[in-house]
């Protein structure tokens, strides 16, 4: 597959790394507006740079383009790579609001591109065993969901931007809390209803929850209660429980880990398992968390590759991407008016097809 890539601050230089991991793909360009950032990037990895973005996604040698700039320029970039006839694999959130993630999934549709969304945590170790639990039936029929992510701001914040409303849309719910909105919505399955609340006075950024809390309902009546949070004083985290009706699966990072307990029938005798995954410990001690969302990025990577192809993945697509930025504006909405939000309901989240 070849690749090219705009925006190359930190994501895009982590998946100029991921490509160069994966032999089959290439990443034939690169694109960024500070043109020095750009060919220090294409430099390191053997690719060519450029400045503007509407150059690199008319090229002729292009496969598919990844998109990882601020949220506020997705949807003129993704939509602009796909009428080029380009697959598009965009970073979280895939836009600011639900208008423009319509506007974008609508010109995957129309081109018959595909379209994905950055949701690389479903690629973490302790988030695909927890799906093969889940998938395997030892912990019954799912019953409910807890999940929370957090960090406690600070060096957190890694770009003013992601404070910006203008250019993020929200607050903590499309920084952070994105990712365990869609884990959520992955597990849960379709999300049809949605209360919630979105709280601030803690860092005081304009348009921009610290926290926000939300209780969600699927289309087969399960439910799902979740938070994200930017003042989490205890350091980084997330973790996403799922109830059954004959145990539970607990997926948390970090470290890496998922832990499930099970029986034969409610008051039974109990069984549990810890599933660790040691080198992620090791390797990020001696390099840094980094490593471990290099990981993720490849598997998303080849993800997206099969994708192309036409083959079932647990990718995030561009419906996945839609739905749940719908639930973050869902919860800013309930959040304002007191009252639930319905939402359109769709097929299987994880099986969509855009």
């Amino acid at each position: 597959m070849r690749l090219g890539i705009i925006g190359c601050g930190w994501a895009g230089a982590l998946r100029s790394a991921a490509i160069a991991k994966i032999p089959a793909f290439r990443a034939v360009a690169v694109a960024d507006q500070d043109f020095a950032r750009a060919r220090a990037l294409s430099d390191s990895y053997g690719s060519q740079a450029v400045s503007d973005w509407r150059a690199l996604v008319s090229r002729d040698d292009l496969d598919a383009v990844v998109v990882s700039t601020p949220p506020h320029l997705h949807a003129q970039m993704c939509i602009g790579a796909l009428e080029q006839g380009k697959h598009v694999l965009c970073e979280k959130p895939l836009a600011r609001n639900p208008t423009e993630c319509r506007e974008i999934v609508r010109a995957a549709e129309r081109t018959g591109r595909v379209l994905a969304v950055g949701f690389n945590y479903r690629f973490y170790p302790a988030i695909v065993k927890a799906r093969e639990i889940l998938d395997s039936g030892r912990i019954g029929e799912l019953s409910y969901i807890k999940s929370f992510a957090g960090h406690p701001g600070g060096n957190e914040f890694t770009h003013p931007w992601v404070h910006d409303v203008e250019v993020m849309g929200g607050g903590t719910l499309l920084d952070n809390g994105i990712h365990i909105i869609d884990l959520t919505h992955y597990f849960l399955g379709d999300v049809v209803e949605v209360k919630g609340y979105a709280t601030g006075g803690v860092w005081g950024f304009a348009g921009c929850e610290d926290n926000g809390f939300a209780l969600l309902k699927s289309s087969t009546g399960k439910v799902a209660s979740l938070q994200a949070s930017w003042s989490e004083w205890w350091g980084y985290r997330f973790v996403i429980e799922i109830y059954g009706t004959q145990g539970c699966v607990r997926a948390s990072y970090p470290p890496m880990m998922a832990q499930v307990i099970w029986f034969d029938k409610p008051g039974g005798r109990t069984r549990r398992r810890v599933h660790l995954f040691p080198i992620f410990q090791v390797i990020e001690r001696l390099r840094s968390p980094r490593w471990t969302a290099l990981q993720s990025f490849v598997e998303d990577l080849k993800a997206f590759a099969q994708a192309t192809a036409g083959n079932p993945t647990p990718l995030a697509l561009g419906r996945d991407g839609l739905r749940a930025v719908q639930i973050a504006h869902a919860i800013y909405e309930s959040s304002r008016n007191g009252h639930h939000v319905r939402l359109e309901h769709w097929a299987t989240p994880h099986r969509c097809s855009v």
